[in-house]
């Protein structure tokens, strides 16, 4: 009756010393009785060896997840590889290529520039809201003539030589000719070569430039030219600029914006275009027109 109670005991006893939680003196109790008694040593050879089925089930579940694990982290480093290089590509090549065509252009322009002692610029501007401009400027030997048209109702002429030491503005309008003689402004010289787009003066700011830019290529009057324009501009009101691929000179600006007419807002388009044309300015091109024809309402010189 004692042993019975003895295998109930240790039978109960077991969990816990598989699991080592039982004190010294339990552990010898135990180990006594299971070595006299093939019924309890049965059951612990029967209780260890399910544990270590479980724990080799474990331990698989536990290598088949880090390998998952370890798998999915390869995958995961791959596709970040991967994103990183292709942002790194693109941040380089596509600024890269850009600061290239536009300091290559920029260097054709100024190549350009240096045949402005003589050269003939026509810029023609647009509007769906306002009537057509158009100025023509003549230079040569150190004089710009500058011919500005106004269309429509009014249409009016102006026709002002720059010299060095004053300005001569010939007026042909509905009303009548004028002329008016003024000094030469500190800030009269025209460009004939307009530089807007090629203000940058370091390295970094023609990169800033650059990011901001999107360029493609077209054919415009049969000739090869850049679109520039900037990434960040609604696409609605876009400016554009085209430039043509061997001169680097300004052809053509199109650009859409919103305009506010009597609280109603619509978009109206505004295209300035430029013609140029070098070593052709004669001294006929540059005579004044006859003066006793003229009324003179001004002369700062008196």
């Amino acid at each position: 009756m004692k042993e019975k109670k003895d295998c109930k005991i240790v039978q109960d006893l077991l969990p816990n010393y598989i699991d080592k939680l039982t004190s010294k003196e339990t552990n010898t109790y135990i180990e006594e009785h299971v070595n006299s008694c093939k019924d309890c040593k049965k059951i612990l050879d029967a209780m260890q060896k399910d544990i270590q089925v479980q724990e080799k089930k474990l331990e698989k579940k536990k290598v088949e997840y880090i390998k998952k694990y370890n798998r999915r982290l390869k995958t995961l480093k791959i596709s970040l590889l991967s994103i990183i290089v292709i942002l790194v590509v693109l941040f380089v090549a596509f600024p890269g290529r850009n600061m290239v065509i536009i300091a290559s252009l920029k260097d054709k322009a100024e190549i350009s520039n240096q045949k402005s002692d003589n050269m003939y610029t026509k810029i023609s501007h647009y509007s769906s809201t306002t009537s057509p401009l158009t100025f023509e400027c003549y230079y040569k030997d150190d004089i710009v003539k500058v011919i500005t048209t106004t269309s429509g109702l009014g249409a009016t002429t102006t026709t002002e030589y720059r010299y060095p030491d004053q300005s001569r503005i010939f007026t042909d309008a509905p009303d009548g000719k004028t002329l008016t003689i003024l000094d030469a402004p500190e800030d009269g010289y025209v460009s004939p070569i307009p530089t807007d787009l090629y203000y940058y003066n370091s390295i970094t700011d023609l990169f800033s430039m650059s990011m901001k830019s999107k360029i493609s290529t077209i054919e415009l009057d049969g000739k090869e030219c850049y679109v520039i324009s900037n990434i960040f501009d609604n696409e609605e009101s876009k400016l554009r600029w085209y430039v043509d691929k061997d001169t680097g000179l300004l052809l053509k600006v199109v650009q859409r914006g919103l305009a506010q007419e009597q609280y109603q807002s619509t978009y109206q388009a505004t295209v300035i275009e430029y013609e140029y044309s070098f070593g052709t300015v004669t001294d006929e091109d540059m005579k004044e027109p006859d003066e006793t024809e003229y009324t003179l309402i001004g002369n700062d010189e008196e």
